[in-house]
């Protein structure tokens, strides 16, 4: 797999949620056809937001994230963010971690897929 072939899959998969639309441009940047990066903002019907970071290789045939973090916004506050930042060696599922809640809550979280973002938000948005 290629890293073209990568965002091309996310941003088609972006541009069918319902209820969601990117803001401006999906930012997708290849240092190589097999490694790059994708950034992003979808924002939801109620005005909350997710911002997607990921730095990914696709040199083994799949991707693999290096670096990531996942920002969800809802009425101007943080509500979750999960990263792979090495700032926590104390979490066991190091360095995956979860950032709860405008307090920053800590908790274990293994690395996540879009699509358990998605699912999560959309638990969180209002009927």
């Amino acid at each position: 797999m290629k890293i073209g072939d990568y965002f091309s899959g996310i941003e088609r998969s972006l541009r069918r949620m319902k209820g969601a639309e990117i803001q401006g441009e999906v930012t997708c940047l290849a240092s190589d056809e097999y490694n790059g990066l994708i950034r992003c903002r979808v924002l939801f019907w109620e005005k909350s937001y997710l911002d997607i970071y990921e730095v990914v290789s696709t040199e083994l045939g799949y991707p693999v994230k290096v670096h990531y973090s996942y920002t969800f916004m809802q009425n101007g506050k943080r509500i979750f963010r999960y990263d792979n930042a090495p700032h926590h060696p104390e979490i066991s599922t190091h360095p995956h971690h979860k950032h709860n809640g405008p307090r920053d809550e800590l908790s274990s979280a293994h690395e996540p897929t879009l699509s358990h973002i998605l699912n999560e938000i959309e638990k969180l948005l209002p009927k």
